[in-house]
């Protein structure tokens, strides 16, 4: 070097230039260039200022340091301690260098799991910077925040958060809200918040603490890819994986350009990929990533560092995933041996390995190897971490559940209940885990046969369960939050097999499909409503109407769909994060059956899977059935199972398949389904007139007023009692509350679909019985000119006029406010995102439509809809392509509707979802403010639709409650009583029971 020419090899400022040019090369990772600098400028220090000089002390720290990161720790400490030694005797053990001696050798202990040693340093320099530096000096807010991080890492949260919101605190008023050591401090609280299960929180911080990072240090800068990297693991974690990614790969595409492809933190980045890829299923793409992250831990670290531990940990993970155990097993091995020499036998990481290789174990069946494993890693985690740690939640929790397996109850009991004990203690009872812990306990109790117990712990599991969601699940984009109900598991599914066993247990099971059937509904409708209430929230909520307009178009490619799809998960959040928080309050059974009718019974149906008790690991969860739970006007709660429900389904979906083909068999096979849900319910059902029918999976798809009544022989059930179907019991009493008043009713008819195109669009011959369908196999939507007398008849009915033709547009629908009611007689569509039944010509012919191919894989409100004017000629850019989505219509302002009619073909089906029912126009509408929904369940007659609506319209004028309207036409066309002009026989289930009503049943005042 040039410098050494000139001032000599020996030389104070030779020294200063090697130590410089060794910092560089730590900072590129080139750790065995650096090491040789270090030690050639610590060597001329002590030569030429003495053993025992202050920037001795400095090298001695640079040296150890260098090997801290390689993870040579034992080479580290006595050259920190050294160190510290120098500073103490020749500054002072007040001075704030010294303070600064004893962070780094508390962070080393650290990292060693050495917390206790580490903890009593922290302190001693938290106090001395305090005292020299004042209490707000950056530094202080330094020392606080490496304070906070070793109680983070304990588990000890409650004495983490003041620390770190004190650092942050102090970083904010002395260095700026806006300063990168206020990013630092944002994103060490957004961790705990993180482990505390407090995601919207930390994703707010973490957020925040990016977008100072990109500000002040520029988009490339590796603090942004460490960043990106961390919200990346946020969502990750939460399951939202299509936001993860993109992170994930942004903070990786910074650190190979700003670090290297063969840097540390790039090998950091390939493993977070990874582990997305892993999460996912996607083992192909997560393996080649894990590999090559080990090839750079092993090249630039060393076959032996902690780092290369994990990455070989991880890789070991993924092979175990699939059941590759021989691969799986050598690398758990190496992992463990890796972490037992650089760390010792007692470090918490050793226990992370332990733990592992006994899951494996466990997973061959080898118990007695995973026991012994499982608790070795219990009594590293006590030693290390504390007997209050939520890691030694983590063992206890694993020892019990193998334990558990082989039926051995009386010793895992103790096990889950001290791992409830810790997580209760350290998490606080409202986190997610918490309530997983109580749900296994009452899993174990359901095992041992101890039934009482277990529902009195699983009732205080699923109430947990519901008030974290419904604090969480508001802050979250509608595609995530059913990811986040999936997340908790289904133990919520274990008190309908227990219904008529338990003490409780029927009381359990009602109160829990009260409580959760249809809770992202709710959400969705109170946040919606809010949404289009007056303040800064509006322009927001316009926004995401437009965006969804634009997602809902047909001509997008793959490519661009997504794109808008991040987007407007993205404004989403803002939007929901400007809305205050949710209430929602458990309603309990008596307050449901207290707004039954005396003559009223509540019957609420659920498919669920039963819980098999017997030692594993054979199958957890036995063949789904179904459950009828009935509620009546007394309080009295009963079950009756139904039997399994692939029966069932299968007898459903033939009883369909008949019905909307015109089939003669119709009624038989309708009578099969009544036989298998409705003649079970029999000797309870004495007495009601007005059943409240809250249907569950297919029961959604189930024509309930054409089924033969169980309780009167040769009647139908429409004719027999008073149906009301409803979403959930809690509907009884939301109904209780009048609605807003509505405005003058609108009503939409026979939309001209070419409007915009010299062609016109075809008229379906009337020689043929005209259908309200999707039976095309391109986007030609042919008119139905008979809704044009439909639509005039209803529309002076109902005082107003009807809008059809070139006028009859989306827009004009999306610019109505509050219509007291919604009439709409056009074409409607649905695409199943499944293969269709060869036997469904027309959702076969409609699926390989262009609607069809912008939905696949999409949000299921994409492939429900209604089709309206100019829906031929949409052009590329329309704002108004003539499809009003049922993503769409979530943004229609509703509020004050009474009823919406969509008399069109199959509006009332949906995708269905575990917990939350179909998702379609009728979920739609609810969320818009609709208080009641008439859809039809198949493809249906123009012609008799046209009379039915009439005839409807008619009885709802004359004072009739909706259900009642809606009975008395079925049972006229049943009866014969309204005759075909054209011939064919109305009598049939096909051409009235396709119509079901939603919602509230009463009569709409003053229509």
């Amino acid at each position: 070097m040039d410098v050494e020419l000139k001032f000599g090899g020996n030389h104070q400022y030779t020294a200063n230039v090697l130590n410089n040019l060794a910092l560089l090369y730590v900072n590129q990772a080139e750790y065995s260039k650096a090491e040789p600098l270090y030690e050639r400028a610590l060597a001329i220090w002590e030569k030429r200022l003495g053993p025992e000089h202050p920037t001795t002390a400095i090298g001695l720290n640079n040296l150890a340091g260098l090997y801290e990161d390689q993870g040579y720790y034992s080479k580290a400490e006595p050259l920190y301690v050294r160190a510290l030694s120098i500073k103490e005797k020749s500054l002072g053990p007040e001075h704030p260098d010294t303070a600064l001696g004893l962070n780094n050798l508390a962070l080393l202990y650290s990292n060693q799991g050495e917390y206790s040693k580490a903890e009593t340093l922290y302190e001693r320099a938290l106090a001395i910077w305090e005292k020299s530096l004042g209490s707000e000096h950056p530094d202080v807010a330094t020392s606080l925040n490496n304070l906070a991080g070793l109680y983070n890492n304990q588990g000890e949260y409650s004495k983490a958060r003041p620390l770190y919101e004190r650092a942050l605190a102090i970083s904010e008023k002395i260095l700026g809200r806006e300063h990168p050591d206020t990013a630092t401090k944002l994103n060490n609280l957004a961790l705990l918040y993180s482990n505390q299960g407090e995601y919207s929180k930390a994703e707010t911080l973490y957020e925040r603490a990016l977008a100072i990072w990109e500000k002040s240090l520029g988009s490339e800068h590796p603090d942004v890819a460490t960043s990106l990297n961390n919200l990346a693991g946020l969502y990750n974690n939460q399951g939202e994986y299509s936001k993860a990614r993109p992170l994930y790969e942004r903070a990786l595409s910074i650190r190979e350009k700003s670090l290297g492809p063969d840097h540390p933190d790039t090998a950091n980045s390939l493993n977070g990929l990874a582990s997305l890829f892993r999460a996912q299923g996607q083992y192909g793409k997560a393996e080649p990533l894990l590999e090559r992250a080990l090839s750079i831990s092993e090249k630039i670290l060393g076959l032996e560092h902690p780092d290369t531990a994990t990455i070989v940990n991880n890789l070991a993970v993924l092979y175990n995933d699939q059941g590759d155990y021989s691969k799986a097993r050598p690398l758990l091995e190496r992992a463990l041996s890796i972490s037992e020499k650089i760390l010792g036998p007692e470090h918490p990481d050793v226990a992370t390995s332990l733990n592992t290789l006994a899951s494996l174990y466990s997973n061959q069946d080898q118990y007695s190897s995973s026991m012994a494993l499982f608790q070795r890693a219990l009594s590293i985690r006590e030693k290390s971490l504390g007997p209050e740690h939520p890691d030694v939640a983590v063992s206890l929790n694993n020892l019990a559940a193998l334990y558990q397996n082989q039926g051995q109850y009386s010793k895992a009991v103790p096990l889950y209940e001290r791992t409830l004990a810790i997580l209760e203690k350290s998490l606080g009872p409202e986190h997610p885990v918490v309530a997983v812990s109580l749900n296994n306990l009452a899993a174990l109790y359901v095992d041992k046969g101890d039934l009482a117990a277990a529902m009195d712990s699983m009732n205080h599991g699923l109430k947990s369960q519901r008030d974290w969601l419904i604090r969480e699940v508001p802050a979250q984009s509608q595609g995530q939050r059913q990811v986040m109900v999936l997340s908790q598991g289904f133990a919520w599914e274990i008190p309908f097999g227990v219904a008529d066993k338990a003490p409780s247990g029927v009381n359990l099971a009602l109160s829990t499909r009260l409580n959760r059937h249809g809770l992202l509904l709710d959400i969705q409708q109170r946040q919606a409503l809010l949404s289009r209430s007056s303040g800064p929230q509006q322009s927001l909520a316009a926004r995401l109407t437009a965006l969804n307009r634009r997602l809902s178009g047909i001509q997008l490619s793959p490519q661009q769909r997504e794109v808008l799809r991040q987007q407007r998960d993205d404004l989403e959040k803002k939007l929901y994060r400007e809305l205050p928080s949710l209430e929602i309050p458990e309603l309990s059974s008596s307050q449901v059956a207290a707004a039954l009718p005396a003559d009223g019974v509540l019957i609420e149906f659920q498919r669920y899977r039963p819980w098999l008790s017997n030692p594993k690991p054979q199958a957890q969860w036995g063949a789904p059935r179904y459950l009828a739970l009935v509620l009546k006007p007394d309080g009295s709660v009963q079950s009756v199972q139904l039997g399994e429900a692939v029966p069932i389904d299968q007898a459903i979906a033939k009883a369909l398949s008949v019905s909307y083909q015109d089939q003669s068999d119709a009624p038989q096979l309708l009578g099969d389904v009544s036989r298998l849900v409705l003649d079970p319910l029999k000797p309870l059902l004495a007495g009601s007139r007005q059943w409240f029918l809250s249907p569950d999976a297919q029961l959604h798809r189930v024509p309930f007023a054409a089924l033969p009544s169980p309780v009167n022989d040769g009647q139908a059930l429409g004719s027999s009692v008073q149906l009301r179907l409803i979403t959930t019991g809690r509907d009884l009493v939301r109904f209780q509350q009048p609605g807003p008043a509505g405005k003058q009713s609108l009503v939409i008819a026979n939309p001209n679909y070419s409007r915009g195109s010299r062609a016109e669009a075809p008229v379906l011959a009337s020689a043929q019985p005209q259908q309200r369908s999707g039976d095309l196999a391109s986007k030609t939507w042919a008119s139905l000119p008979a809704t044009a007398t439909e639509g005039d008849q209803i529309a002076s009915l109902l005082g107003t006029r009807a809008v059809t033709d070139d006028a009859a547009t989306v827009s004009v629908l999306e610019r109505s406010i509050g219509p007291r009611v919604l009439h709409i007689a056009s074409h409607g569509f649905f695409v199943a995102d499944q293969d269709i039944p060869s036997q469904d010509p027309v959702r076969a012919s409609l699926a390989s439509g262009p609607v069809a191919k912008a939905s696949q894989g999409e949000d299921p409100l994409l492939r429900s809809g209604i089709v309206l004017a100019g829906a031929n000629n949409p052009g590329p850019d329309a704002q108004d392509d003539g499809l009003l989505t049922a993503l769409e219509a979530t943004a229609l302002q509703l509020d004050g509707t009474e009823l919406v009619v969509l008399s069109a073909c199959s509006t009332g089906e949906g995708e269905l979802r575990t917990g939350e029912g179909l998702y379609g126009l009728q979920r739609a509408l609810t969320v818009a403010g609709a208080r009641s929904t008439l859809l039809s369940l198949w493809k249906v007659d123009d012609a008799a639709t046209a009379e039915f609506m009439g005839r409807f319209y008619g009885k709802l004028k004359n004072g009739e409650g909706r259900s009642e309207a809606l009975a008395a036409v079925q049972a006229e066309f049943r009866n014969g009583a309204v005759r075909s002009p054209s011939g064919e026989d109305w009598t049939r289930p096909y051409y009235w029971a396709a119509w079901q009503l939603v919602g509230d049943w009463r009569p709409i005042q003053g229509l």
